[in-house]
Formats: structure tokens, C-alpha cells, sequence
């Protein structure tokens, strides 16, 4: 019987432990949207009409995600090696998700 005790603690521990785990909400205050990158290489740089704020990674919604003003926006990204990614994105109250391979020069 012990045996179907652990069992079942261990089951409850692990329930416990995915009830915990941490989650990445995005809300915006209604006069702004955001822009979420999925890009790779995660190092390339990232340009927000034509200024650059950062590399990808920084942007993937794990730790941040870019906030903008609502409009229409060009977004380059660029890594040495690569051709440049150039879109542009119109931006609400809502978020946007970039998810580009960059393509190798080579």
C-alpha cells in the first residue's frame, strides 16, 4: 500500500509545481500594441523605423516583448552573414508576432 501513497504525492507534487510555473501575459493599456519576436539568428539586430532597440532575443516574450505606438511601422532585422528582413507591420492595442529565419548569404 505504501508504494500507492508515494505515487499518488509524487502526482499531486508535480500537479503543484505546473500550477506554479511562470507565465508571460501580455496586456497593453489600450494606447499601445507590441511586437513579439521569433527570429533566428537570435543575436540579429532589430530596427524599429530605422532605430535600433535591441537584439531578437531580447523580444521572444520570455523576458520582454516590444512596446509601440499604434501606426504603421517598418521593422528591419539584420545579422553579418544574413540578408536583411524588412516588413512593415500596422499596430493596434494588440500584439504582433515577427517569426523569421533569416536566409544566409552564402
Amino acid at each position: 500500500m505504501k508504494p500507492i501513497y508515494l505515487f499518488i504525492m509524487a502526482l499531486l507534487l508535480c500537479s503543484l509545481a505546473a500550477c506554479t510555473a511562470p507565465r508571460t501575459t501580455v496586456t497593453t493599456d489600450g494606447q499601445s500594441g507590441s511586437i513579439l519576436f521569433k527570429a533566428t539568428p537570435g543575436s540579429a539586430d532589430v530596427y524599429l523605423d530605422e532605430n535600433p532597440v535591441g537584439k531578437a532575443r531580447e523580444f521572444n516574450g520570455s523576458a520582454s516583448v516590444m512596446k509601440v505606438s499604434p501606426g504603421t511601422h517598418t521593422i528591419r532585422i539584420s545579422a553579418p552573414g544574413y540578408k536583411d528582413y524588412v516588413t512593415k507591420v500596422y499596430i493596434s492595442d494588440s500584439q504582433e508576432v515577427i517569426d523569421v529565419n533569416l536566409e544566409s548569404m552564402e
